[in-house]
């Protein structure tokens, strides 16, 4: 006997606008809640529609055993009843000695259960690999003290380590479920609002007019689409499908190769999260671990941000000269009326901007941006919310959480075991002693690790891991805190589009139907500036935009110039075709540039001229000559 998931689609529904309001009073400003309460109700309504609205496994026409789909209804009532438990028994919590109370057989049943569920709801928004993390270090927690040399530990306590899981703040319901639970569920909710309004389609309308008469223009649309859309999305591999099933077979049509075209949607959809003002939803996880106003954050990735894009077009514009690709076809450009009469549509996100500068904090950001579409949709027929787009608004912030809550809860385990088994500091040690007094080794060392942590891992929790392991070894290397954390972000990022496990590239490759792996490392080779830029701003804070006037502005023309160099080196075009040794000057005076010392800005620019002055005289002689 089968079973559809159709028949209990309405329940969802009424669990995920449930969910969404009581964020709304939780995090708004309408009401206060004591921690457990606010984070266990978050989490057991995110676990409720999980097991609601995701199969264990996928099903043939969407129908599964009648058995499977009753197992999952029985653990979304347990997901409920552990969300009742935390609000119950809150004083208890609260009051209890740690590690000196013994847990209850009711802690000890609804801990264990609660780790369990969120393995699972992991496993079923996220896949393995998070997981894979996860119960590799509850495994080092039971049996690390068994392991030789530096990584032993001292053994851990299982009731120690349950209740530090379950029963405190510093577990499953620590800081990455806050931030999911609070500034990020703010700005999903922002996001589906934009999106159910139907103000979003603007991004790619616009992309589409300022791009009409560049060429290779539908790669170009990709960048500026992708990132606007990528900014809120906070997924790379969803915003290769949200906005690369419409701008990669562009691309393919007008002469782009398959693989080319899918790292283009990977490397644009990914750089989304980098790029202020929202920047996906990892950096909200930054703020509160650093302990810094969000607006700090922003605008230390300013630049690098820019940077990045920057590279990618000009590695997409001299792909498009070199290989004479062509521009976006007639039918796919929306005319200018229909686009102008449409840009009140980015009030949302000015207003956002406005007041976010105005010092508010980010959640009143958020709902204020979310008043504004509200008011805005009004004025026209196809963005006025009725009773009917108004719940689906409210029902599509809850499924564009999932993910996001899952995998923050499930970091949450990560770590709880690195505070109680002190392998941070392990860790930290560990690469210190590797890298000697090499600064530079050191970040080599932390780039690894952040990639091979980052690998399959959605962003958020990736950042927690490699942020609990990686950044206090560049602090205690003198490195500056924002850079440090910005560093292992970056990074973390970047696994989305570097082999073996580059989930984003991959994404693009399935759209385009290139070969997956070929296309991993064309994406590796157009985001290359975002492999760059971290050791630079580590040793360069300029580049974050810190320091006086006339040292940001150096390094900012220097930098913008140097990323010109880089990607006309990559792509073997800067004038004109580039000779291999041609390639290697460019790439050299890139790299200087890009350090913003005097000395290698000097190198720099000489290099970058004399290559440009011998490819121009070159194409003026050849155009003669023909």
């Amino acid at each position: 006997m089968t079973f559809s998931r159709k028949s209990v689609a309405p329940i969802a529904s009424v669990v995920a606008v449930v969910l969404t309001l009581f964020q709304i009073y939780s995090t708004g400003g309408f009401g206060v809640l004591p921690t457990p309460i606010q984070r266990g109700t978050h989490l057991a309504l995110i676990m409720t529609l999980v097991f609601l609205w995701r199969p264990a496994f996928r099903y043939k026409e969407g129908r599964e055993p009648l058995p499977m789909f009753l197992l999952d209804l029985c653990l979304a009532v347990l997901a409920l009843a552990i969300g009742a438990y935390i609000i119950m028994e809150n004083d208890y919590i609260m009051d209890r000695l740690r590690y000196v109370d013994p847990l209850t057989d009711m802690d000890w049943f609804m801990g264990v259960s609660c780790v369990l569920l969120v393995l699972e709801i992991t496993r079923r928004t996220a896949g393995l690999p998070l997981v894979i993390v996860s119960v590799v270090f509850i495994l080092y927690a039971f049996f690390g003290q068994y392991l030789p040399g530096g990584l032993r530990h001292n053994g851990i306590y299982t009731p120690d380590l349950l209740e530090q899981l379950f029963l405190t703040t510093d577990g499953i319901y620590g800081v990455p479920l806050a931030a999911a639970a609070g500034m990020i569920y703010a700005f999903v909710m922002f996001g589906a609002f934009l999106e159910k309004a139907n103000m979003s389609s603007l991004f790619m309308d616009l992309a589409c007019l300022l791009t009409r008469r560049s060429q290779g223009g539908p790669a170009k649309v990709a960048i500026f689409a992708s990132a606007l859309f990528g900014t809120i999305s906070g997924s790379a591999p969803a915003n290769v499908y949200g906005t690369g099933t419409f701008t990669i077979p562009l691309m393919k049509r007008v002469g782009y190769s398959p693989a080319f075209a899918g790292a283009v949607e990977a490397v644009a959809s990914t750089g989304g999260q980098m790029m202020p003002p929202i920047m996906g939803a990892a950096a909200f996880i930054m703020a509160d671990l650093i302990g810094v106003g969000y607006l700090e954050i922003a605008k230390a990735a300013l630049l690098p941000s820019l940077l990045y894009y920057l590279a990618l077009l000009a590695m997409i514009h001299f792909e498009a000269v070199n290989k004479n690709i062509g521009r976006l076809p007639e039918e796919q450009i929306p005319s200018t009326r229909s686009v102008m009469i449409r840009m009140y549509y980015l009030l949302p996100l000015v207003v956002l901007v406005a007041v976010m500068l105005m010092g508010r904090s980010v959640v009143s950001c958020a709902l204020i941006g979310i008043v504004t579409i509200l008011v805005l949709s009004v004025f026209r027929a196809e963005t006025r919310f009725d009773l009917k787009r108004l719940a689906g608004a409210l029902e599509q912030a809850a499924r564009n959480a999932l993910m996001i809550s899952s995998c923050c809860a499930c970091a949450g385990i990560v770590v709880a075991v690195i505070a109680l088994t002190g392998v941070g500091y392990k860790f930290i040690n560990f690469v210190t002693m590797l890298a000697g007094d090499s600064l530079l080794l050191l970040m080599i060392c932390l780039m690894i690790t952040s990639m091979i942590l980052g690998m399959g891992v959605p962003t958020s929790p990736a950042y927690i891991i490699v942020a609990a392991l990686g950044a206090p070894a560049l602090v205690k290397a003198g490195v500056p805190v924002i850079a440090a954390h910005m560093f292992v972000f970056y990074y973390a990022i970047l696994s989305a589009i570097t082999p073996p496990v580059c989930v984003a590239s991959f994404s693009g490759a399935a759209i385009a139907e290139a070969n997956a792996m070929k296309t991993g490392w064309v994406s590796v080779k157009l985001g290359i500036v975002a492999f760059i830029i971290p050791f630079m701003f580590a040793y360069q804070p300029a580049l974050m935009l810190q320091g006086d006037a006339l040292t940001v502005g150096r390094a900012v023309v220097t930098s913008i110039v140097g990323v010109l160099g880089l990607s006309g080196g990559m792509q073997g075009y800067f004038v004109s075709r580039c000779h291999f040794w041609e390639r290697l000057l460019l790439i050299a005076g890139g790299l200087m540039l890009i350090d913003s010392g005097s000395m290698t800005d000097v190198i720099g620019v000489a290099l970058m001229a004399g290559v440009g002055i011998l490819q121009w005289i070159r194409r003026k002689n050849t155009v003669v000559a023909a």
